[in-house]
């Protein structure tokens, strides 16, 4: 079965290694030529992790990160194909004389990207790969919207039955179903198969070797770009279709009883950042920038310069 998969962000996760002196590894410049789809980037501390980006989404939120994916070239691969681009990228990391100098190591495989659950069975045939490969030492993550799960339109089954450690991530698009609907462009009752697609995968694999948490798919931050003697000088705020700052503890009743109640939301996994792959304009419609006092609307990080 054939994957579909984007490496457009290939070389960018490379460059904050690049900024901690791990120089410019010689995969940046020849993945184009090899179609490889196994980027490397910073996971946590010196923790590297190998990300997959799956292309094609089921909704439309209007601040993706990887809007431009889904319209990009996209590249074909069966599961084999993958892993081998997984060990390759596993082998070059593991020997580069920065990396381990550095005392850097590739511990994480990250499969993300637009939605990996509309290509499940790829995903999953390539899990059973990994299992049985040189990977197997190394925690998946794989990151997902949770709406089919919900639906029951996919499989889910069979996870436990491999020794990988595993990470569900369900990325949230809000705590309600008015957020949801804002944010994601898509029908407010899917937020309702987000909440059913978290509670089948954590009582299912509850006390297992797969870990479901509930994260929220997007959150206020202080802009890392804009940094002043000891403190952050930028804030970006995520709003409404009035323009008012989003409160991400209005929980709906029904996800505060039914995820809340199983594990802890994280806030901390997906601040706002305007990546080179978003669609400008609809992330202009939920953003506002806050700099030295002054709020602006619908404006973004990168085009206050232009109006102070």
């Amino acid at each position: 079965m054939i994957g579909r998969y984007s490496n457009m962000y290939y070389q960018t996760r490379w460059v904050p290694l690049r900024r901690r002196g791990l120089g410019w590894h010689r995969c940046n410049v020849l993945f184009k030529d090899h179609k490889c789809v196994a980027s490397c980037g910073l996971a946590y501390g010196k923790v590297l992790e190998l990300v997959l980006d799956v292309k094609g989404c089921n909704l439309n939120c209007k601040y993706c990160w990887c809007w431009k994916m889904r319209h990009g070239e996209e590249i074909l691969k069966y599961p084999e194909d993958v892993l081998r681009d997984l060990e390759c990228r596993f082998d070059e990391v593991s020997r580069d004389f920065f990396v381990s100098r550095k005392g850097y190591r590739v511990g994480v495989i990250r499969i993300t990207g637009n939605e990996p659950s509309l290509q499940w069975d790829h995903v999953f045939e390539l899990l059973k790969l990994i299992d049985r490969s040189k990977l197997n030492g190394c925690k998946v993550i794989v990151e997902t919207n949770g709406i089919l799960f919900g639906m029951g339109r996919v499989s889910f089954e069979g996870l436990d039955e491999l020794e990988i450690d595993i990470d569900i991530d369900v990325s949230f698009k809000g705590v309600n179903y008015d957020q949801f609907e804002w944010l994601s462009s898509s029908r407010r009752e899917y937020f309702r198969y987000q909440i059913e697609g978290f509670v089948k995968l954590f009582d299912y694999y509850e006390g297992s070797n797969v870990n479901v948490n509930p994260v929220l798919g997007i959150n206020h931050a202080e802009n890392y770009c804009v940094w002043r003697g000891r403190r952050y000088v930028m804030d970006v705020e995520i709003v409404d279709e009035r323009g008012e700052k989003l409160d991400f503890y209005e929980y709906s009743e029904d996800f505060e009883n039914e995820v809340l109640s199983r594990r802890e939301l994280r806030y901390d996994e997906a601040p706002f950042r305007e990546y080179f792959g978003i669609n400008r304009d609809t992330a202009r419609l939920v953003v506002a920038v806050v700099y030295e006092g002054k709020r602006f609307l619908h404006v973004l990080p990168s085009e206050i310069p232009d109006l102070v």
